[in-house]
């Protein structure tokens, strides 16, 4: 019953960061983007926010847990939106980073496609028994590797100066649900986020891309696979809008 909760939740976010999609143009102001997501969740039936929603454009995208939201999106940089909605009591965390023009730079691309890489390789690795410390030496190998092939650092110990949180908490009835201690293993039935996200500062380039497990009896299941994260199913829905 509470995983079809959070699944009712997700499907409310997921159908919210279409509308988003379909609306963001550069001019917008971030707090519009925030509405758009809102409005939709509300009209839905969701209980409301599962946490106060981040939409950073540009350089406030490399900033953790943003919550101004009062720039202007401009043309040629991305909108990095975590956000969910509740929905009876049960809590979705979704991130999705958007091209604000429909249109991913090449450099742009190539850091989304490390940051992809990880999210993914979370959720083929992500089984009972680990631990979420373990997961995230996992993502931070595939991020070091990445940013060691973008130039950025040139050896996997300095990846702490783009990537600087984990990638996994649990969640369910809070956004950051009680949890036992980071060494204490993974059991069916626990619901993790997967976010790895790189934050360039340099490049004003901030991405995020969080999707929420269910851990089952020999892996995990994707409860949010249906959101769109491929940068060119991304762009071809911005497009076709």
């Amino acid at each position: 019953d509470e995983v079809a909760q959070l699944k009712t939740a997700i499907e409310i976010t997921d159908n919210a960061l279409q509308y988003v999609m379909k609306h963001l143009e550069p001019g917008m102001a971030e707090y519009q983007a925030q509405a758009d997501f809102e409005y939709q969740i509300m009209y839905q039936g969701a209980d409301g926010t599962s946490f106060p929603t981040i939409a950073g454009s540009g350089a406030n995208g490399t900033m953790l847990h943003y919550e101004t939201n009062r720039d202007i999106c401009e043309d040629g940089t991305l909108l990095l939106m975590d956000l969910g909605a509740k929905y009876q009591g049960y809590c979705a965390d979704i991130t999705r980073t958007y091209p604000v023009n429909g249109h991913f730079t090449q450099q742009q691309r190539a850091v989304y496609e490390v940051v992809l890489e990880a999210n993914r390789t979370i959720a083929k690795t992500a089984r009972p028994g680990m631990t979420l410390r373990e997961l995230n030496d996992v993502c931070k190998k595939v991020l070091a590797e990445g940013c060691i092939r973008l130039g950025l650092i040139e050896n996997e110990e300095e990846i702490g100066t783009y990537y600087m949180h984990s990638v996994s908490h649990h969640l369910g009835i809070d956004v950051h649900d009680v949890n036992t201690l980071e060494n204490d293993k993974l059991l069916p039935g626990m619901v993790i986020s997967d976010e790895p996200g790189l934050y360039i500062d340099e490049w004003e380039i901030g991405i995020r891309i969080e999707d929420d497990l269910l851990i089952t009896e020999d892996g995990c299941e994707v409860l949010s696979e249906q959101i769109i994260r491929d940068p060119d199913e991304i762009e071809g829905f911005m497009q076709n809008r």
